[in-house]
């Protein structure tokens, strides 16, 4: 049984190479309980206040992640029509710089949501991460972003996952030391704020990450609003800064209704903390993940070509 299986889900891909943008959609087994929070200030979405706490809806049959700003969600009816429902939620990354000022299509989302499958664990410049940046602030760190993915096994049969596109204005590498962040510590900035702050920012509207958490553990919308809030931690403490007025930060929880769904012998009160926090250290690795797997495209090269000048570098310094 594959990873995705155990979870409860298909995904599937849109991927334009020529036009560096894409979409992502996950499908969940017989539906899912949902929670999401949303943190950056400037969104992108579809469907969000039906599943929130006041909202009528509480089963969802998708989730889509698009590329191509608030034009891409034109995919989300793509995958309703496919699925015939119009269960879906979806949000955006704006990626229209990068490329062609292209964007996925109702026809684009169709054929994903056709092709979404368990075997589909490929990670970088895959689906909504195609045209994914980050390291578009101050320090112009830029790297290229991508999609990425982390699943774990929490106790017997019990298993969490991120899925994470990172496109961000923050930083995931410490541009001092050329680590993750999230490894690396706190930034010494050396008053670096007060000589470039306000003067050499990204366009606004140009960032945002976005993740889906996903547990075959039964929890109710309520539970997964709060895993939602929790994993936002864990994209805190990979991304520096994150949640601003220039990003579009949404967190997606969700548990399927597979056949692989348990229940684990805990009041509720634990359970939120238990997954929680679990699901903030599964989405740093997912984080990095995305990061780690990505290829180079124009003006943002990979982690990857990076460490190998880092390498070259410190070879022939040593020579």
């Amino acid at each position: 049984m594959s990873e995705l299986e155990k979870l409860g889900i298909k995904i599937g891909h849109y991927t334009d190479f020529n036009n560096l943008t894409g979409a992502t959609v996950i499908i969940p087994d017989g539906g899912a309980d949902i929670g999401v929070d949303v943190r950056g200030s400037d969104t992108g979405t579809i469907n969000i206040p039906a599943y929130e706490i006041k909202g009528a809806d509480k089963i969802v049959e998708a989730i889509v992640l698009s590329g191509g700003s608030t034009a891409g969600l034109e995919c989300s009816i793509g995958v309703m029509d496919y699925l015939n429902t119009p269960s879906v939620v979806g949000a955006v990354i704006y990626d229209r710089k990068i490329g062609n000022d292209e964007r996925p299509h109702l026809k684009d989302g169709f054929e994903m949501a056709k092709s979404a499958s368990y075997a589909n664990l490929e990670q970088g410049n895959i689906g909504v991460g195609t045209g994914a940046t980050t390291g578009k602030w101050l320090y112009k760190n830029r790297i290229k972003g991508g999609f990425g993915i982390s699943i774990k096994e929490i106790t017997d049969n019990a298993y969490v996952g991120a899925f994470v596109v990172t496109n961000s204005f923050g930083d995931i590498i410490n541009p001092i030391t050329k680590d993750f962040y999230s490894e690396s510590g706190k930034y010494d900035f050396n008053n670096y704020y007060d000589k470039n702050f306000g003067s050499n920012c990204t366009v606004r509207g140009t960032n945002t990450t976005l993740a889906v958490i996903v547990t075959n553990i039964e929890m109710s919308r309520e539970e997964l609003i709060k895993i939602s809030e929790l994993a936002q931690d864990g994209m805190a403490r990979a991304i520096y800064p994150v949640h601003t007025n220039w990003d579009g930060d949404v967190i997606f929880s969700i548990s399927p209704h597979s056949k692989n769904r348990i229940k684990l012998d805990l009041s509720s009160f634990d359970l939120v903390n238990y997954v929680g926090i679990a699901a903030s250290n599964i989405l740093i690795d997912a984080i990095n993940n995305s990061i780690r797997n990505a290829k180079s495209i124009g003006g943002f090269p990979s982690y990857n070509e990076l460490s190998k000048e880092s390498s070259d570098k410190y070879e022939s310094n040593n020579n």
